[in-house]
């Protein structure tokens, strides 16, 4: 069964509803994905830093029981390691916590799922992204 990990910006897409993710996140098993534990402490960040931080957190923590999480574990952080300085190498530069994540899905032979630029321009080699917002 193909993996899918959701970044941070898709499942804000999918808590507000938006259309085009909601579809597809609905025709995905649910065994399927996986929601990296730092895409989890992005979402908790942003909920309690809104106007409605009590509904926004229980909407996070809804979410966390639909889905498989996954931890940046060592392999992850050797793999961030890897990465982070082949890019440097390259003179491109890259968020920690995208490369992060970029690098759970890497060691989860998982596709990510994202709209975040920085992530699908082409530059972490072997890392297979989607854009579930593109127009």
């Amino acid at each position: 069964m193909p993996l899918i990990v959701l970044d941070t910006n898709v499942l804000v897409a999918a808590l507000n509803r938006v259309d085009p993710v909601i579809k597809r996140l609905t025709s995905v098993d649910p065994s399927e994905v996986l929601l990296p534990d730092l895409v989890i402490a992005e979402l908790l960040f942003g909920a309690r830093t809104s106007t409605r931080v009590a509904e926004n957190v229980a909407k996070v923590e809804r979410l966390v029981l639909l889905f498989r999480t996954i931890p940046f574990d060592l392999q992850a952080a050797r793999r961030f390691g890897q990465i982070k300085s082949d890019l440097r190498r390259q003179g491109r530069v890259k968020q920690d916590f995208d490369l992060a994540i970029a690098s759970v899905a890497l060691v989860s032979n998982a596709t990510l799922i994202t709209h975040d630029g920085g992530l699908l321009d082409g530059a972490i080699s072997n890392l297979q992204v989607e854009d579930w917002l593109a127009k």
